[in-house]
Formats: C-alpha cells, structure tokens, sequence
C-alpha cells in the first residue's frame, strides 16, 4: 500500500508522522548508555512508539501533494481514501506491516497495538575494563564527591552494594603493597576540600578578570550609537529650518529687460518688507485625519500650523514663516526637502 510507503519516509525524515483520526508515529533516538555496575556500554538506537490520538499536523497532506503533484483539495481526499483502506484492513482483524517500522494489529474492541521492527543492524554491547595506571594520579566521581587514588580501586573493584559503602567512608584505607597505588598522603596542613583533588602537574585555571569586558564593550558601543543618533535627530528639524531660512539655495538670474525707471518711494510702497505666509506640505480632505497627524507632528515638535480654505472643504498642514518676498523659492524647496514631499504651495496668512 503506498501509505506504508508516505509513513516510512515521513517519520524518518520529520521523526514523526500523523495519521489523522488514527494515531501517532513518533521516533526518538537514544544515545550511548554505560552502565558502571556491569561495566558495559549499550550501543545507541531507535525506539518508535504509536498512540492513538485524534491530532492533525497536516504533514501527510503537504507530503502527498509534494509526491503526486496535487493541489492540497484533491491531497486531503486522496489521504482520507488512504485512511479508510488502512481502517479497513485493520477491521478485519489483519497485520499492517509497514516496513522500516512495525507492525500494527486491532483488537476484537478496536484498539490498536504497535510492535516495532528489529533493526536491520544490530550492535553488541561492549564490555569494558577500568584501565588503572600505577604512576598517574586517578580521579572519580563518586555521587557528588570525587575521590582519587586508592579509593577509585575500591569504587570499581567492589559490588554493586557495596560501592556506596566504600564511597561513603571520609578516609581511604592503606593501600597494600600489591596494587601497586599510592595512597593520598595526609599532612598537617591540609588543602580545602575543592582542591584535595586536582591534578598535580596542572595548575588550577583562574577565571580572568577581564572577560566581562567581551560583553561590555558592544554593550557600550550600540548604547553610545543610540545616544549620538537621538541627540542628532532631535534638533535635525530646528537646524534644517534656520539654515534654509539664512542660506537660500542659489537660483540663477535670467536676462530680464531693464524695468522703466518708477519713484523710489511708490516701490517702497508697493512691495513690502516681510512677507507673512504659510508653506502647505499636505492637505486632506477630512478634519479628523488633518487634526490627527497635526498632533502627531506636534509631539514630534515640530512647528507646523493648521489651516483650512475658505469653504472649508480642505484641511491643510504646513509651517509659517516671516520672510522677504525673494526668499519663498528657497523656503518651498526646503520644507519639500524636510518632509521628503515632491509639491508644496504658498498660502498668505490673513491679515
């Protein structure tokens, strides 16, 4: 059946596989287990286990649409058709083999028992021997208490009831003179507990002082680079705004006819000094959304007004400025700059 077939690729690919209103396949890995008491190593391995539940991942549909080319609708038919065949042969009371894996049975009530294949390979398990040099200091670790020397030849020699016994005693008996190991010798001055045990030809690692600074020093970094960006930042639309205003960009002059001579004073008159106007960048249709981002760019301090137009259909948000009439040009080209708008106009404030 060729959903013995989407299982097996499944659960060795995903380590588990799905079989909705049916059950779960899940595979886990076991390591490598030494076994202290009999001295062996039992090899790694496989272990699949089934339970039956009621859960969906849609793993099986996504893998039947990969292999059969179908869309996901006719995938989750052609699965429930696979399904259905598989209840059925387990109805009857049949052996599912699926190989690579088990073998699935029903009994007489319907519940359904899985029985995992034997690998193809097996693996022995190894016996091994503690190796004990008699001129090198050795080292065990005893439940929580490490021990050395005549006492690691005790721990592995003895039985498994009494080897608490003899990891509980506080002094090692004498060693004989047929083991051939030195036992630890006792002085009057005697080291603290933690470094009763460490190697003599070895000094004992101190942790450097300096190694908070691999942490500090970016932490330092990123934090001296949020401050410059804020500080920078903040003013940027202050700075931008006197700089456009005291240095207007260059615009060229083009030939124009000599103008007829007319009274210095009726100019004076005509043309004013200062110039009162508003520079719109934006303008909305709506009063709620043009009052919403006026106290949006208020909180972000920047100075801008609200105004609307005569009959009140457009609601429009710009920056004052009190400037001579020759320098609107330049104010226009750096508020479009300033909020990255490619129009802006000028509308003279109401006296």
């Amino acid at each position: 059946m060729v959903l013995q077939q989407y299982i097996q690729e499944i659960l060795f690919r995903q380590h588990t596989c799905c079989l909705p209103q049916l059950g779960v396949f899940k595979l886990t890995h076991t390591p490598a287990r030494y076994d202290v008491t009999n001295k062996t190593i039992s090899p790694p391995g496989e272990i699949i286990t089934f339970e039956e539940t009621l859960t969906n991942d849609g793993g099986l549909v996504e893998w039947i649409s990969q292999k059969e080319l179908l869309v996901p609708a006719i995938a989750q038919l052609k699965m429930e058709k696979y399904i259905d065949d598989f209840k059925q042969l387990l109805k009857k009371g049949e052996p599912v083999v699926i190989p690579g894996v088990g073998i699935l049975r029903a009994n007489t009530v319907g519940r359904i028992s899985f029985e995992q294949e034997p690998p193809a390979i097996t693996r022995d398990v190894l016996h091994v021997s503690p190796v004990i040099r008699q001129d090198a200091s050795h080292k065990v670790t005893v439940g929580t208490k490490e021990v050395v020397n005549k006492q690691v030849v005790d721990h592995l020699t003895a039985s498994a009831s009494s080897s608490s016994t003899s990891s509980a005693s506080s002094v090692p008996p004498a060693a004989s003179s047929d083991q051939g190991v030195k036992p630890p010798t006792t002085t009057a001055t005697t080291t603290p507990a933690t470094e009763d045990y460490e190697y003599e030809e070895y000094t004992r690692e101190i942790p450097s002082k300096l190694r908070w600074l691999w942490i500090a020093i970016p932490v330092a970094s990123v934090a001296t680079a949020v401050i410059v960006w804020y500080s920078v930042n903040k003013n940027r639309p202050e700075i931008t705004r006197a700089e456009s205003a005291l240095n207007p960009a260059p615009v060229e002059a083009e030939p124009a006819p000599e103008p007829p001579a007319v009274d210095s004073s009726a100019q004076a008159a005509a043309t004013p000094a200062v110039l009162e106007y508003d520079v719109i960048f934006q303008v909305y249709k709506a009063r709620k959304a043009a009052e919403n981002m006026y106290r949006t760019r208020t909180a972000w301090k920047q100075p801008v007004v609200l105004r609307t137009n005569a009959d009140s259909s457009k609601f429009m948000l710009g920056e004052h400025f009190s400037t001579p009439p020759v320098d609107t040009t330049a104010i226009k080209d750096s508020i479009a700059k300033k909020y990255g708008v490619t129009k802006v106009f000028l509308e003279l404030s109401k006296p």
